[in-house]
């Protein structure tokens, strides 16, 4: 995965910077949105974001 691939264009939030905030300890969708407002501007890529997340967490574990 593109770890410089932009997820949220709103708020600037690429994959690299999901993946920070997994491994900070924010391992969902919903925590994502409180921690970096992920998703709450526009709506636009919270499908993207949590196929990212999904994605992410099986290579983490």
């Amino acid at each position: 995965m593109d770890e410089e691939r932009m997820v949220c264009e709103c708020y600037g939030i690429r994959v690299k910077d999901i993946k920070q905030a997994m491994l900070d300890g924010n391992d969902t969708f919903e925590k994502m949105e409180r921690c970096m407002r992920l998703g709450v501007l526009c709506g636009a890529c919270v499908s993207d974001a949590k196929k990212v997340i999904a994605a992410l967490n099986e290579n983490i574990q």
